[in-house]
């Protein structure tokens, strides 16, 4: 998918009609807004969700009410980094390396909130 079309969509997303469960072998299920579920499937991004459910019982996430999860693109070496803060600007809980993506945007971010992962716009 072009990434200037994607972007315009995922503009369009401000809350969602229906939640979607997101499973991992041995986990609590997360649930995905629309929004969420859309960079999920256009974007391939199974694998992204997998991560963010993989460190929920973790205590240190666990124990956050609310987690921002940023995945970004890493200039130096094309790698990608995933963090996960309690707010914005604080020391990150979370942080996984990853080698290589083929994700088509060079960052997104994501709330957890009480098990629901959505777009900072929903």
């Amino acid at each position: 998918m072009e990434t200037y079309l994607l972007k315009r969509q995922l503009k369009e997303f401000r809350g969602t009609e229906k939640y979607h469960k997101h499973l991992f072998p041995g986990k609590s299920p997360i649930l995905l807004t629309d929004g969420c579920d859309f960079i999920r499937e256009k974007c391939k991004a199974y694998w992204l969700f997998d991560a963010i459910l993989s460190y929920q019982l973790e205590k240190r996430v666990k124990d956050a009410p609310w987690q921002i999860w940023n995945l970004e693109l890493q200039k130096g070496d094309l790698s990608w980094l995933l963090t996960c803060r309690e707010d914005s600007g604080v020391k990150p809980i979370v942080t996984q390396r990853i080698e290589f993506s083929n994700f088509p945007l060079d960052r997104i971010k994501i709330w957890v909130i009480g098990g629901i992962a959505l777009l900072p716009s929903e």
